[in-house]
């Protein structure tokens, strides 16, 4: 590998290895799935990532409905910020 790789990037990589554990060879493997896209079930998405999530909830049929902040952000603003600039006057007047 060493004919292959720079220096560096393999020291790099060995001292990744050591920290996570692992054999370089495991680590590159995972590297280039995660950079491929591909899991080791061979699934679009790699395991655990967010894509992957949102895809088994699409094939679980799974919907968490559509929730638009830009459209709420009035009654975010008069409501959740209020309670909570009121939470904090409290505190500090406690503090005092």
């Amino acid at each position: 590998m060493a004919d292959i790789l720079r220096e560096d990037l393999l020291q790099k990589l060995n001292d990744l290895a050591r920290q996570s554990g692992r054999s370089v060879d495991d680590l590159v493997e995972d590297m280039l799935n995660r950079y491929t896209m591909e899991s080791q079930d061979g699934s679009a998405y790699p395991d655990g990532s967010l894509a992957a999530l949102a895809q088994n909830a699409l094939e679980a049929d799974i919907h968490t409905g559509a929730s638009d902040t830009a459209e709420r952000s009035r009654e975010i603003l008069n409501t959740e910020f209020v309670d909570y600039l009121k939470g904090r006057m409290t505190r500090d007047a406690s503090s005092d």
